[in-house]
């Protein structure tokens, strides 16, 4: 049992390491949410890791820090016409939200990507406009 647990780990690793072309790494800052005339402006930023299960969809978790909260984020991303990608992400912190939105991806270069982003906040009814990078690894 220890030996094809071994093995399994071991195939897994080698899978892991030889797709590297379907992992990227992002991160992101809103520059307009709501309330949008505020005397103290709300600050959120965040950096997630995305997986492609396949050729359209991926898998995406991170971090969110909203204010002077820190959260994780875990969701998924579908590409339906390549660059523009629909995305819906649980935010978990102490007042959960879900996330749902829709994006653009510019391609600066193979590796590079320049990414703008829409979210309608379910539970907290905002909005916010997000501006990123993406590289691919």
């Amino acid at each position: 049992m220890k030996k094809l647990i071994l093995l399994l780990s071991l195939v897994s690793l080698f899978a892991i390491s030889e797709s590297k072309a379907q992992w990227r790494l992002a991160a992101g800052i809103d520059v307009l949410s709501t309330p949008f005339f505020e005397n103290i402006p709300k600050y959120r930023f965040g950096a997630e890791a995305q997986y492609f299960m396949a050729n359209r969809f991926a898998l995406t978790g991170g971090l969110e820090f909203i204010e002077k909260d820190l959260g994780g984020s875990a969701g998924f991303r579908f590409y339906p016409i390549n660059p523009v990608f629909l995305r819906m992400r649980g935010i978990l912190k102490n007042n959960s939200d879900l996330a749902l939105g829709m994006g653009y991806a510019i391609g600066l270069n193979n590796n590079w990507r320049l990414e703008t982003m829409a979210d309608y906040f379910a539970v907290s009814s905002g909005f916010a406009i997000r501006v990123g990078l993406a590289v691919k690894l």
